[in-house]
Order: C-alpha cells, then sequence, then structure tokens
C-alpha cells in the first residue's frame, strides 16, 4: 500500500577556479658547482634558475550543469521508504592535467588545460524497510546503491587545431566516447601447444595494438545494512556489507615481484596455473613486453561492519553519577568475497576510489569496545 508518493527535480550550475598559482610559469634556485677550467677539481658555487612548471596562462574556470529528478516514497504503513533519483551532469572547460614533452626541462611533467567535456549521469537508490517490529524482536533493513557512468565528450584541440581522440600514452589513458582514466593495454593470447602443463615464450603472442580494456573507477557501488533488536530492544546488533563492482585493478605488486622475479608464482612455482604462467612470460619474455596479465576485476563484497550495543544496568550508571550507560562493541573488515587474484582489492585503500595496489596493506580488521555515558 502506498502511504506517499513525491516527485521531485532541480537544475543547478556551478564552477571550480583553477589553482592560485596554475597559470604561473616557476622556478627553483639551485646553487651549482662549476670548475674554472675543463679537468680542474675545484670551482666556485654558482646560483641559477631551474623551471619548475612550465604554467597556463589561458586557464578558466571549470563550468559544470547538473540535472536532477526522482522520487520519495513511502509504503505500507510507512514501513518501506524508497528513494530514488537520475542525475546528469555535464562539464565544460574541464580541468585536466595534460602530459608534456620530457624536452621542455620543466621538473613538471604535465601542465594544467581546460581540456573538452565530461559528462556524469548515473541512478541512485535508497530502500528502508522495518521487516518485523515486536516487543522483543525487530529487525531492518537498508539497502543502497549507485551506478555512475562517466564519457569524455571532447578533448579539445591539439596545437594544429584538430580534435585531441587521446590524451596519455600510458597504461591509463584519457579517449573521447570512453570513462575517465580509462586502462589501455597490449593484450595477448596463450596455449600449451605441446601439452606438457607449462607456457614457454613461443607459446604466448603479444597484439602490437593498445586496446580500452576497462575503466579505473568503480561504476556500481552499494551497501546493505541489516539491524537486529532483541531482549525487548535492550540488544543492538547491526551489520553492514558494501560492494564495489564494474572497474579494473592493476595488480602492481604481483607484477612488480614476477618482473623482478621475487617470490613471483607464474615464474617459480611449479604448479602455477598456466594463466599466471602466461602473465609472467609475457611481461618478461616475449619481444612485446606487456603486463596485462595483472589486470584484473576489481568487484567485491565485503563484510565491512558488525556492532553491538548492550544498555547497562541502571546499577552501573548510578555508580560514576550517570542517567544511563550503555557498552558498544564494534568489528571492520571481516571478510572479502572477490575474484580479484591479488592480496586484496582495497590494498593501498585510500578516500578516493582507485588504487594502485603495490606493497601496501588491505584495511586491516579491527575491534573495539567502547562504554558510553550519558549525564
Amino acid at each position: 500500500r502506498l502511504n506517499e508518493f513525491r516527485l521531485r527535480s532541480a537544475y543547478g550550475a556551478s564552477g571550480v577556479q583553477p589553482g592560485a598559482t596554475a597559470s604561473f610559469a616557476t622556478y627553483g634556485a639551485p646553487t651549482v658547482n662549476i670548475p674554472a677550467a675543463v679537468g680542474s677539481t675545484s670551482g666556485s658555487d654558482t646560483p641559477g634558475l631551474l623551471a619548475a612548471a612550465l604554467g597556463n596562462p589561458n586557464l578558466k574556470p571549470e563550468r559544470s550543469g547538473e540535472f536532477e529528478a526522482g522520487f520519495e516514497s513511502h509504503m505500507f504503513g510507512n514501513r518501506a521508504n524508497l528513494d530514488f533519483t537520475y542525475y546528469n551532469r555535464t562539464t565544460h572547460d574541464a580541468l585536466i592535467n595534460a602530459a608534456i614533452a620530457p624536452s621542455s626541462t620543466a621538473s613538471a611533467t604535465s601542465v594544467l588545460m581546460n581540456l573538452g567535456s565530461i559528462r556524469n549521469s548515473g541512478l541512485e537508490a535508497l530502500l528502508n524497510m522495518q521487516l518485523v517490529q515486536r516487543d522483543n524482536f525487530g529487525w531492518d533493513m537498508t539497502i543502497n546503491g549507485s551506478r555512475n557512468v562517466n564519457k569524455i565528450l571532447s578533448l579539445g584541440k591539439n596545437a594544429a587545431g584538430k580534435p585531441n581522440p587521446t590524451i596519455g600514452t600510458g597504461a591509463q589513458r584519457d579517449s573521447v566516447g570512453l570513462p575517465i582514466n580509462g586502462f589501455f593495454y597490449q593484450t595477448y593470447t596463450y596455449a600449451d601447444l605441446n601439452k606438457d602443463g607449462y607456457i614457454t615464450p613461443n607459446e604466448v603472442t603479444v597484439n602490437p595494438k593498445f586496446s580500452y580494456l576497462g575503466p579505473s573507477i568503480p561504476a556500481t557501488t552499494g551497501s546493505v545494512t541489516l539491524g537486529f533488536d532483541l531482549f525487548k530492544k535492550k540488544l543492538r546488533v547491526q551489520g553492514m556489507f558494501d560492494y564495489k563492482g564494474g572497474y579494473k585493478i592493476y595488480d602492481g605488486g604481483r607484477a612488480f615481484q614476477c618482473q623482478q622475479n621475487v617470490a613471483c608464482p607464474g615464474r617459480s612455482d611449479p604448479n602455477a596455473s598456466l594463466e599466471d604462467q602466461a602473465a609472467a612470460i609475457a611481461a618478461t619474455s616475449t619481444p612485446i613486453k606487456t603486463t596485462y596479465g595483472y589486470l584484473q576485476d576489481g568487484a567485491f563484497w565485503r563484510f565491512r561492519e558488525l556492532s553491538a550495543t548492550l544498555p547497562a544496568p541502571h546499577t552501573v550508571a548510578k555508580l560514576v553519577r550517570a542517567q544511563s550507560a550503555s557498552l558498544s562493541f564494534g568489528a571492520r573488515n571481516l571478510h572479502v568475497w572477490t575474484k580479484f587474484r591479488g592480496t586484496d582489492p582495497e590494498e593501498n585503500y585510500g578516500t578516493g576510489d582507485t588504487q594502485s595496489l603495490f606493497a601496501s596493506p588491505a584495511p586491516r580488521t579491527y575491534f573495539t569496545l567502547r562504554l558510553n555515558l550519558h549525564y
């Protein structure tokens, strides 16, 4: 039964200013010892100027406009609430760090420019449900999820006045019609031709052309939170599960190990899978070397949090002259479910959405116990 339904929509525009000094050319002031004559071992310290950043005097603010529409609904006697939102944001004169040639002599290897347009569109949904509500037992659930697709519409023009189809030459590039910082690699194929269980360099064929293989930023995120009220609401237990998917992660740690032949299963383990062997060989022993084999699906579910709160007896609160007291237990990062073959898809974890995965730990599992006093 629908109790309430409300439609909403909005449009807004905003801008982002480049940094206060981004347009300026900057220099360092090193001191170099210059010999008095050729072959001399002595000289004098001479100050000079060294280019640090080229700057860009033509920088303009980045401009964005966003349309949003959705609805809010309450159902079944307000025991279920569903919010849904669609958004579409287009950014013009996007501020992007464009790589420059090393011959510029500046220590900064990129210049901030207003390069083209980017579109972000997606869906967001939030569902709250009170599944069971009794005197001795309560069960509620919150599900939220989002799907975001970003697409580069244009990347400005080059010095010849022609549109830039791509910016960047590394494994992550910006290309028109594709997501920001997409992964590009030379792929390969392999086959155990002699059926001996081992892959050799002649059994791996690398494609000399680069191919787009997927986004580096999660396209789909979500979470499920379950809450239980027990013993006449005296004990509250809650658990949360996180999901991220629709993106790729480069396993830089294993790639480095195999390139350096340090604890690399694909090169040293006689029982290594053909897939691991091919990845190691393609990275080290083929005429065209590629680390494509270490680019993997980053999707995962993680048991992010478990908590429990129990009110303390009134006599305990009285001992410290408090009105009430409670004891809270918490645990985070308890388990992860993923097909990612590295140590953890959240290695090198940070507040952003991308990880570089190089010799750094995943979010640690930890436990907390807290006494809450209310005066």
